[in-house]
């Protein structure tokens, strides 16, 4: 059985840190289709604002951040209104990373409509299943479109495999002037332990100064819900030494994270992590480093 962990343990006594999650999923699938739910049927419903914001709140979490949920191509632009929707009205969403399929024709368009609101601060699409070979990262046109989000003050969302990573370090070489954030530590097969590849292409990405490291999506990774705190410890430990903590953030991934777990256990095991951390470094993984990342008062 997994250790039982407090919802929410003090960082130090008396203090517990508000915390920005930068990984908020939303959707209604009768309304916007997504293809990959079918193979998650316990995720194939709707699961609304309401819903996050009431387990989000009673585990410290304070704003917000949208990240695209992969729809099928034809509903971007619905899902888009569905994000603006959102921004603009009173919900712990503060900040979005919106859906764009980069090297497609017609993204250059999209780019023009999405970059108009600063509270819109990337673009991500899904990368790592694997029918997406390592290749797709470094194709030209690819590689043409995301230094055009850089122009435009956009960041780029990797959500990537394992294998996918030295290929990232040769697309963040060629996109000097556009910012990366690598989601779900490019997802680790944490049942597998830790994996000295993994670890090594970590620290390669790290030494690029454009791209952020999201701590996100390890209880996904897990491949069950018989995990503890200690499980992910090597992990997040080999992440914050290789980026610092003005270069980590904290994600939650509502509500994928709840497949093998909750929202509140994930929250619980990364403050007990971070309990051994100095305050400051505290705060700059759970709040301060993504205020700066998603453009956030």
């Amino acid at each position: 059985m997994p250790e039982e962990i407090p919802t929410s343990p003090p960082a130090a006594p008396g203090v517990l840190e508000a915390i920005v999650d930068t990984h908020v999923h939303v959707w209604d699938p009768v309304r916007i289709p997504r293809a990959w739910l079918a193979d998650v049927p316990t995720l194939d419903r709707r699961c609304s604002i309401e819903e996050y914001e009431a387990e989000a709140t009673a585990s410290g979490i304070d704003r917000g951040v949208y990240v695209e949920t992969a729809v099928d191509e034809p509903f971007l632009g619905a899902e888009l209104e569905g994000v603006m929707a959102l921004l603009d009205g009173d919900s712990l969403i503060e900040s979005a990373v919106v859906g764009g399929r980069p090297g497609r024709p017609g993204f250059g368009e999209w780019m023009q409509r999405v970059a108009g609101d600063p509270r819109i601060s990337g673009v991500r699409c899904v990368l790592h299943p694997e029918g997406e070979s390592a290749s797709a990262l470094v194709d030209p046109e690819f590689i043409a479109d995301l230094r055009r989000l850089g122009e435009h003050e956009l960041h780029f969302e990797l959500c990537i495999r394992p294998d996918q990573l030295a290929a990232a370090a040769d697309l963040l070489a060629a996109c000097p002037g556009t910012r990366f954030v690598l989601d779900h530590l490019g997802r680790p097969r944490v049942a597998s332990g830790l994996d000295d590849a993994w670890s090594e292409a970590l620290k390669r990405l790290s030494e690029f100064e454009s791209i952020d490291v999201k701590l996100s999506a390890l209880v996904e990774c897990s491949e069950g819900a018989d995990w503890t705190a200690a499980t992910f410890e090597p992990f997040l430990r080999a992440a914050v030494d290789a980026f610092g903590p003005s270069r980590t953030i904290w994600g939650g991934n509502w509500p994928v994270c709840s497949m093998n777990g909750s929202l509140a256990r994930w929250v619980a095991a990364t403050r007990g992590f971070l309990a051994s951390y100095p305050p400051e470094d505290r705060a700059a993984i759970l709040s301060g480093t993504a205020k700066r990342v998603y453009r956030l008062s």
